[in-house]
């Protein structure tokens, strides 16, 4: 393949489309707002810092999170995402097609459910028989043990630009060890770190090229398959001779690893021989310490595919795909949770949508019928019937209570409203232990677009409230309380805010201020 020469990345043109395509979705945050606000002065002491070669990055800010597994992630300001993505926008599809189809981790358009779809597809295309075995291998801390000199050299293969190079340099030895989890760069140098890995597993790591070593190998497995040997099927394949199961590596080498796949960090290869899958797994990972300084996690084991293999949150067999337990039983509690409290299925539906969205991505239609959260006609009727608290007001008037509730974090300008009306009913969702239905209330009001507070003592606070009403429920039984027996609707319309407190046990509770 021949390397890239003099690349079009020193222009302004091309740092504004970084800028634009790192912004994407990101407008709301307030350190993209101020960097836009001096675009042109910003983009163009990146580009002379680029050009320069007196770029450094920044030092990264590390942060600790603990699910789904303990890790520590760093972020970066924005300059450096922008220079970042500037230095490889022009050569960034280029450098995605050198990349192995079957390990999409790290290529737009390609993520985790690119990859889901490719197990599951390939599971049902073949039978149970060309695809006895599979076995995933997980290499340990990928990120932070990609060697810092084999990154480098692999990125000459590439490219020898010298601007380019002297960039990526200073951003790889930018952190101690290994790359940064969580920037764009990082994610494409990662996956052309182990490129020339996949390429190798797909021809069985050389053994066709070297006959001394492959003779080793042929030996082994005639070796292990006779040492394995555990039921009659086995042995009627052993009874044809040592000569067969010679030819019989010797075609598996020649095939290669026809159902090899990575995600990352996470190796999957499917062979119908567990012997042979065997000798592979042995190669990778001598493979992966000697050429790549990495370690593979001993949880390894080949196993026969009708038990399941469990890869990035699912569970995939030939003929469907579950959901990963404890994904399951995290949608299954969220959702046992939110009723509990008396949220409106709406409402439910909203807060649990990401883990919903992951959901249907497997076969889960029991599960969803189970959590009654499976879209039905009758439900689309009931909706449609649904009628408003108050009248005069539709159905789509409905705001989820927390969208105006005002947290510790919250400024009250910020959550005030004007209570016009209330009514305090049955609950339609949940009821006592007795099975009667609990109470809940309804609040009709409007949003407060601006507040004026007075600047001389005593002076009359000014609000300016929005002309569209909206109704919330609520099942708090301190503001139920406090409307049965605090106030009156006499005292309506007034300004207020729905307040977040805690009790001496640490439970939220929610109260008119």
């Amino acid at each position: 393949m021949k390397r890239k020469g003099h690349i079009e990345n020193a222009n302004k043109k091309n740092f504004e489309d970084a800028f634009y395509g790192y912004s994407e979705g990101k407008h709301y945050r307030n350190e993209v707002q101020a960097f836009e606000k001096n675009l042109e002065e910003n983009l163009q002491l990146l580009l002379d810092a680029y050009v320069g070669k007196s770029w450094k990055t920044s030092p990264y800010q590390s942060k600790e999170v603990f699910k789904p597994k303990h890790r520590i992630v760093h972020s970066s300001p924005v300059p450096d995402h922008v220079i970042q993505w500037a230095s490889v926008l022009p050569i960034e599809m280029w450098l995605f097609d050198t990349i192995f189809h079957r390990a999409p981790a790290c290529v737009p358009g390609k993520g985790t459910h690119h990859f889901v779809y490719q197990e599951r597809d390939e599971l049902r295309k073949y039978s149970q028989q060309e695809l006895y075995y599979t076995v995933q291998l997980d290499v340990h801390h990928y990120f932070e043990y990609i060697n810092h000199e084999l990154m480098k050299n692999r990125i000459r293969k590439k490219i020898k630009d010298p601007v380019l190079l002297h960039f990526i340099d200073e951003f790889i030895d930018s952190f101690q060890d290994g790359l940064v989890l969580g920037v764009k760069l990082s994610q494409l140098l990662s996956g052309l770190y182990l490129s020339p890995f996949d390429r190798s597993a797909l021809k069985c790591f050389g053994l066709q090229e070297n006959l001394k070593l492959f003779k080793h190998w042929q030996d082994i497995y005639v070796t292990n398959s006779f040492n394995t040997c555990r039921t009659r099927e086995q042995a009627l394949e052993l009874a044809k001779g040592v000569e067969y199961l010679n030819k019989k590596f010797e075609r598996f080498v020649n095939e290669g690893l026809q159902h090899y796949s990575r995600f990352a960090d996470n190796i999957v290869i499917k062979h119908q021989d567990k012997t042979f899958l065997h000798i592979m797994v042995r190669l990778a990972i001598s493979n992966l310490k000697k050429d790549y300084k990495l370690e593979v996690n001993k949880s390894w084991n080949v196993r026969p595919t009708w038990m399941g293999n469990d890869v990035c949150g699912y569970v995939f067999f030939h003929e469907y795909v579950k959901l990963r337990k404890r994904n399951k039983k995290s949608l299954c509690r969220q959702v046992a949770k939110l009723r509990k409290k008396g949220y409106s299925e709406e409402d439910i539906s909203l807060k649990t949508a990401s883990r919903v969205g992951f959901a249907s991505h497997a076969d889960t239609k029991n599960l969803m019928n189970k959590l009654n959260m499976e879209k039905r006609l009758g439900k689309v009727i009931r909706k449609r019937k649904r009628k408003a608290p108050f009248a005069g007001m539709k159905p789509d008037q409905k705001r989820s209570i927390e969208t105006i509730v005002c947290t510790p974090f919250d400024s009250e300008d910020a959550k005030l409203i004007r209570l016009i009306d209330y009514n305090v009913q049955d609950s339609i969702i949940s009821n006592n232990d007795d099975g009667s239905p609990k109470q809940r209330i309804a609040i009709r009001y409007n949003i407060c677009t601006y507040v004026e507070h007075p600047e001389e003592e005593g002076g009359q606070t000014i609000y300016t409230w929005s002309e569209q009403e909206f109704y919330s429920f609520s099942g708090s039984k301190v503001m139920i309380d406090q409307a049965t027996n605090d106030f009156t609707k006499d005292d309506l319309p007034i300004a207020t805010v729905v307040k977040e407190f805690k009790n001496a046990h640490n439970k939220k509770f929610y109260k008119f201020t």
